[in-house]
């Protein structure tokens, strides 16, 4: 395997992915400066149900609240990923759109239904047309800053969104809070940036993971959104394949593909999985965890184990997260791709606006 280098990082690294992991932190606590200086009179009290539409790295964002505040919501939270929304919107579904962007055509589609339905609606965006939406009609915006790919820039979103739940007064997350568990993380960066220091634990983690296909797990209560968003920095910045399956549901069915038959040998040889947990994840799903991985070890499989580390479930959240975005970083070095760049989608998205 090749060795990384600054030199390597400096030749692949072309739009500075680096710097934009390093900063998550710092971009937990703009966000939540962006929402606290932004005027909106947000009023929840004739609220049935939330719902919160966007794509990729903007929809992940929704999955962390909806988490994080899942005790304390007295309405239903829905993460909306497509161009309908659901038929119960009206005028008392507080609705939330995110396109980093601000032209990501799912989020414009389900944002003009939920404005024909009158639902409340707030715009997360840096510009384009959702942008343009909520001047037309005079929503509450927060302004994103822009330049960053979307994937890059949850930090910034994550942090408006918590300052915006705070202020309504769900959950119990504050400004210090926020604080502490980005202090922690900015204190991992120092070892997590440095391709030297001999606990960079991501590093290794990538290092295990060249050539090989990632099979993540982690708790659906509690991790699930994480291992996704593992799964999607794999792909965009690694350009590998990678696949996500919650416990306990993979007790129930994908275990069985773990079975060894010769016609499948060489490709379980390449299968890695990967399992997420957390302290506080349900005992039954610790048990289950560990009684997969003794599974796995018995028939030879590597497995790799990482716990979220910190005080609290935000603090262990943020920890795994940036871990991962780290993991994925490295191994798009190790690949020898830019991490940036992601052709295939530019591709993708070329294509149908000429089909359009």
């Amino acid at each position: 395997m090749i060795q990384i280098s600054k030199q390597m990082i400096a030749r692949l690294d072309s739009d500075d992915m680096f710097r934009k992991v390093v900063e998550f932190p710092e971009q937990l606590r703009k966000g939540w400066e962006i929402a606290e200086s932004t005027r909106a009179d947000i009023d929840l009290s004739q609220i049935r149900h939330i719902v919160f539409s966007g794509m990729g790295g903007s929809a992940i964002s929704g999955d962390m609240i909806r988490s994080i505040h899942s005790e304390a919501l007295s309405a239903p939270i829905i993460v909306n990923r497509g161009y309908r929304i659901p038929e119960f919107v009206n005028s008392e579904t507080f609705f939330i759109a995110s396109s980093y962007s601000g032209n990501t055509e799912e989020t414009l589609s389900a944002t003009e239904q939920a404005v024909e339905k009158g639902a409340r609606i707030i715009c997360i965006t840096s510009g384009g047309q959702l942008e343009q939406i909520a001047r037309k009609n005079n929503y509450p915006r927060f302004q994103l800053i822009p330049g960053y790919p979307p994937r890059a820039a949850l930090g910034f979103s994550l942090g408006v969104l918590l300052q915006i739940f705070h202020r309504i007064g769900i959950g119990e997350l504050s400004r210090q809070a926020i604080e502490k568990a980005a202090s922690m993380i900015t204190e991992k960066g120092r070892i997590w940036s440095d391709i030297g220091h001999q606990e960079n634990l991501p590093l290794y983690t990538a290092k295990q993971l060249f050539g090989k296909v990632p099979l993540i797990y982690a708790s659906v209560s509690r991790f699930e959104f994480v291992g996704y968003r593992w799964k999607t920095q794999l792909n965009e910045n690694s350009k590998v394949h990678a696949f996500f399956q919650p416990f306990p549901e993979m007790n129930h069915n994908e275990i069985v593909g773990w079975e060894k038959i010769a016609s499948t040998e060489k490709i379980l040889s390449r299968l890695v999985p990967i399992v997420l947990s957390d302290s506080e994840d349900h005992p039954q799903i610790l048990k289950r965890m560990e009684i997969f991985k003794k599974i796995m070890k018995e028939d030879k499989n590597d497995i790799i184990e990482i716990a979220g580390k910190g005080d609290t479930f935000f603090e262990r959240m943020v920890y795994l997260i940036n871990f991962g975005d780290w993991v994925s970083y490295y191994l798009a070095i190790f690949n020898q791709v830019d991490p940036t760049k992601i052709s295939k989608i530019d591709l993708f998205k070329k294509l149908l606006a000429e089909k359009s």
